[in-house]
């Protein structure tokens, strides 16, 4: 079986590259997708010897290539400082049978955000939506490959596996403490990150889109939400049709994240490209694989240019787990790993791993990846272990 886990890099450097790859090894483990850069975070980590809690702005865990960038660069972790955790991770792991693939969030930084809020997400209303660098924006395009031709060419990674390289979603994954108490609903949520930047404007322009009215419907559903003349639970697809010059402007992000994942599959070759669908969140909040054109995603045209993709399967029913994949694999003509949250809040016990293990086998996962190697206590590593080596 082939089965991977997301790593962060400070449990792998305090634990010691090496030590850290025996023991994945005796799991079962024959990949680690390395996180190289990632959002803001605090992780709780039960088993690692120097920290058991980490604290980090969205930032890179390498060394940048400075030439390579322009108006936007990485910026770099400030716990790391001058070292290179990505670097000494995969000199640790040449020579052992771990192979490594680069774990990359390129556009959810509200760091980012922050210090160039002229390339963030626009909301309807103008607003800067600040954890979301906006793919439209030529300089955010020019970020994106200088990132993973970076990551890809100077670290050795196996493949680039990215992240939220799209246009995210609504409310966004997350900044801070957000006071949040008017319940958008499905529709509120797609308008309000509906991204309205000059550039998304312009492109939209270009391709015929009455813009000015798609942002005027945008505005109006908003505010119709706000005071309660929309419903909650007003569906997206009869939103759209009812206002279709929303909805073609919608469209052409399509377009666009197309012809740039293509520059990133170039940038990132000979390594493989691999893109993550369906980051929703936990539980019954999150969307599934086929909602995932609310991001902006063409999966037809993804099938083209991606080597593989990683479907989140993060819920607590293994009959969803096994629709997930099996969606993934109808909507998608390429390999499918199933990724699988192995503890809290998803499950509590090693049957119910197996389960969800189970259903996406039996949906036709090519690859399993586990989520992860810090955050996980002990007890629900050795489950991994445990399950792996029953279904060999």
């Amino acid at each position: 079986m082939n089965a991977a886990i997301w790593a962060h890099p400070w449990d792998l450097i305090d634990e010691g590259p090496e030590s850290a790859a025996d023991r994945l090894e005796t799991l079962g483990i024959s990949t680690v997708n390395l996180a190289t850069t990632m959002h803001s975070v605090q992780t709780l980590n039960p088993h690692n010897p120097e920290r058991k809690t980490f604290f980090a702005d969205a930032s890179a865990y390498f060394q940048p290539e400075d030439e390579r960038y322009g108006e936007i660069t990485p910026d770099v972790n400030e716990t790391m400082g001058d070292a290179n955790w990505a670097a000494e991770i995969a000199n640790a792991f040449d020579g052992s049978p771990i192979s490594l693939r680069s774990w990359t969030v390129p556009f959810h930084s509200s760091q980012q955000g922050r210090n160039h809020p002229d390339a963030t997400i626009r909301s309807p209303f103008g607003d800067s939506l600040v954890w979301g660098l906006c793919p439209s924006n030529p300089a955010v395009q020019e970020y994106g490959r200088a990132l993973v031709g970076d990551v890809a060419n100077n670290h050795g990674f196996d493949a680039i596996e990215m992240e939220l390289a799209d246009y995210q979603y609504g409310t966004g994954y997350g900044w801070h403490h957000q006071e949040f108490f008017t319940e958008l609903g499905p529709l509120g949520e797609f308008l309000f990150g509906l991204c309205f930047c000059d550039h998304c404007q312009e492109n939209a322009r270009d391709a015929g889109v009455d813009v000015e009215t798609a942002r005027e419907n945008a505005r109006a559903g908003l505010e119709a939400r706000f005071d309660g003349g929309l419903a909650s639970t007003t569906d997206v697809g009869g939103g759209l049709a009812e206002h279709r010059a929303v909805a073609a402007y919608a469209d052409v992000r399509r377009d666009t994240l197309t012809d740039l994942f293509e520059s990133f599959a170039d940038e990132i070759a000979p390594a493989d490209f691999t893109y993550y669908l369906k980051m929703g969140g936990l539980g019954d909040d999150r969307m599934g694989v086929e909602h995932s054109w609310k991001h902006g995603l063409d999966l037809t045209a993804l099938s083209e240019v991606a080597d593989d993709v990683t479907v989140l399967a993060y819920h607590e029913d293994p009959a969803v787990v096994r629709d997930d994949v099996r969606a993934t694999k109808e909507l998608l003509d390429v390999p499918v790993t199933a990724g699988i949250l192995a503890g809290h809040p998803i499950l509590d016990t090693k049957d119910r791993l197996a389960d969800q293990v189970d259903a996406a086998l039996e949906a036709g996962a090519d690859r399993l990846s586990f989520y992860g190697y810090g955050v996980l206590p002990e007890r629900n590593l050795e489950w991994i272990g445990d399950v792996l080596e029953s279904v060999q």
